[in-house]
């Protein structure tokens, strides 16, 4: 059965929560999803400012923690 959109930004924002950098494919294979997804997921996560892409390196912010809490599980 497929992951809903909140399970997998959820998943992602998990993997992130170690405040490190990471690339697309760390990600991708912790978060058990294809990169793609991780990469457009990833692009919306930046749009609200949970997350920030430089140089394809993928690290949470602040809010990106706080949304992590509130999407809790």
């Amino acid at each position: 059965m497929k992951r809903t959109h909140k399970e997998v930004k959820h998943s992602i924002l998990k993997v992130l929560s170690d405040s490190k950098d990471h690339a697309y494919g760390d990600i991708e294979l912790k978060a058990n999803t294809n990169w793609q997804t991780v990469r457009d997921h990833c692009e919306d996560l930046e749009l609200v400012n949970a997350v920030t892409i430089t140089n394809d390196r993928i690290k949470i912010t602040k809010y990106g923690l706080e949304l992590l809490k509130k999407l809790g599980k």
